[in-house]
């Protein structure tokens, strides 16, 4: 039945979504995370399970989850979220596509929301906030909240907030299937940061729509890829060469992303990268500071270098 944010509706004359979970051994997880979307409030979606080739009982779990909105397939390309959720986009049939990870939890009246909001804006991509706990336990504290108030660009051309930082995760989003499909989907040659680098590439096509509620809670887990320092260093290297020209235009902003590189590689002990990036921060934003950090971090390449 339609809920009462959303008068009228039923499921014959709701626009239809489309639920994406991409899913690797998350046995213990992917069924709180599929049951808190088969609880909307909203009257017409269906939910696209794409296991990756789970090593545990995670496929087992999905197939014994009797509902009819729910479709369980197996990822028959490549491996990886990206590649997982693409591959579930492809078959999904409905002009509304939305995403949930496989041990988070979305609240019952998030597809609801962000459909009013849509509706009330004409946006073809809109948002919600997301609450952050530590661990899968329901009583765990809330650690954080995106987008946090620094965030001054939430709404509209959200480009100004979204160049200096990722605060829209895929659990967050809400698009038109033909929106996503024109800025490309995910990039599976990421590592890590695809929400980050998939909305860098929306945002620039359409206005975004937000809506201020947490709707969604994400919760960590020992294989969760924001506890992977690396990759995220990774990522950020390749999404500042993917989006060169769009993060040019904010110089201070550039500086910024490359003299975080350069810090996250000196604690991994690669000073000459470290350098690299610490001169290309100087010359995006050229300041003494920048300077003087590139230049220690060049001696430092030069006396910890192998000796022959």
């Amino acid at each position: 039945m339609p809920s009462s944010s959303t008068p009228g509706l039923s499921a014959k004359t709701a626009p239809c979504i489309s639920v994406i979970i991409p899913c690797y051994n998350r046995a213990q997880t992917v069924r709180a995370a599929v049951d808190s979307v088969l609880a909307q409030t909203w009257p017409n979606f269906s939910v696209i399970a794409v296991d990756d080739n789970s090593t545990d009982a995670t496929l087992e779990v999905l197939k014994s989850i009797d509902d009819p909105r729910l479709r369980v397939v197996q990822n028959p390309g490549p491996r990886g979220p990206s590649a997982g959720r693409n591959y579930g986009v492809s078959l999904a049939d409905s002009p509304w596509i939305a995403f949930q990870d496989s041990d988070d939890l979305w609240r019952p009246e998030r597809l609801a929301r962000q459909m009013a909001e849509v509706g009330k804006t004409g946006a073809a991509f809109a948002y919600c906030g997301m609450v952050v706990k530590n661990d899968i336990t329901p009583e765990s504290p809330v650690l954080r909240r995106y987008p946090g108030p620094e965030i001054t660009h939430k709404s509209g051309d959200i480009l100004p907030s979204l160049v200096r930082d990722s605060f829209i995760s895929t659990q967050m989003i809400l698009m038109q299937r033909d929106l996503f499909h024109q800025a490309g989907g995910f990039d599976p040659d990421l590592p890590a940061l695809v929400d980050w680098d998939l909305c860098l590439r929306t945002a620039q096509l359409a206005p975004v729509a937000f809506v201020d509620e947490d709707l969604v809670i994400q919760r960590f887990t020992d294989n969760s890829i924001t506890r992977a320092p690396r990759k995220r260093t990774r990522a950020l290297a390749q999404i500042l060469n993917k989006h060169h020209a769009l993060f040019a235009r904010y110089p201070g902003v550039l500086a910024h992303h490359y003299q975080t590189l350069a810090g996250a590689l000196r604690r991994q002990g690669n000073y000459p990268a470290a350098a690299e990036q610490g001169f290309a921060a100087w010359r995006a934003e050229p300041t003494p500071k920048r300077l003087a950090l590139a230049l220690y971090t060049k001696t430092r390449a030069f006396l910890t270098r192998p000796r022959t």
